[in-house]
């Protein structure tokens, strides 16, 4: 089987899962501390990562690592609604109309498509079946006694972790045929998920991927 593989944040919608987060705990006034105690120690990294001073592929993997600070203390069942918020008001009236119409001829020709994200996993999984993709690979949350502890599982779904949780995802099933799949990015640090295929695709690129992109005679969407 063919693979079609999506990231998310910037790749099949305009914004980043982050800022959806803090717009719901601002509007909802909750979990603010931790929103901004989480904003406060990454605002920072943010601003070093631009510099150079530490790599993307390094800042991204923090930033996705710790954002499950701020839903830290949640049940399950207060997160299902919280998601289904960001999913409704903040996700679907991003999302890229380009995008879902390469899910649609990917599925239309057969193709198995997933979506692979440093996203939590139980928030990807609402914004897939918005999306009518059921196979979602996103960054597991650790529960303890039905509440999110405010800690994530490793590997972080972001740099090789996504090619790592995705392999993981498909387990022994070998009938993915990587080398006739296809992977869309929009970021440099998703190089190894876009080298695992044999057509990478970067989608609404940045710089960097954009410039690796030319370089190496890959499609590029803008």
């Amino acid at each position: 089987m063919i693979g079609a593989i999506f990231d998310l944040d910037g790749t099949l919608y305009t914004g980043h899962i982050t800022l959806g987060i803090a717009e719901h705990h601002r509007q909802h006034r909750v979990k603010r501390l931790r929103l901004y105690a989480y904003m406060a120690v990454h605002l920072p990294l943010w601003l070093i990562s631009n510099v150079g001073l530490v790599s993307p592929t390094a800042s991204r993997e923090l930033w996705a690592r710790n954002l499950a600070w701020t839903v830290g203390g949640w049940t399950t069942e207060e997160a299902e609604v919280a998601f289904a918020w960001i999913c409704e008001h903040y996700v679907l009236p991003r999302i890229r109309a380009s995008m879902t119409t390469r899910i649609t001829e990917h599925r239309s020709a057969g193709h198995r498509v997933i979506i692979v994200s440093g996203t939590f996993a139980p928030l990807l999984d609402e914004i897939g079946r918005h999306l009518g993709v059921a196979d979602t690979v996103g960054t597991p949350l650790v529960v303890r006694e039905g509440r999110f502890t405010g800690a994530c599982e490793l590997p972080v779904c972001q740099g090789q972790g996504k090619v790592s949780r995705l392999e993981q995802y498909l387990g022994s099933d070998e009938r993915i045929q990587w080398p006739e799949s296809y992977a869309y990015a929009d970021s440099l640090t998703d190089l190894p998920l876009l080298e695992r295929v044999g057509h990478p695709i970067a989608a609404y690129p940045d710089r960097e991927l954009a410039a690796h992109a030319q370089a190496n005679g890959w499609e590029v969407i803008n």
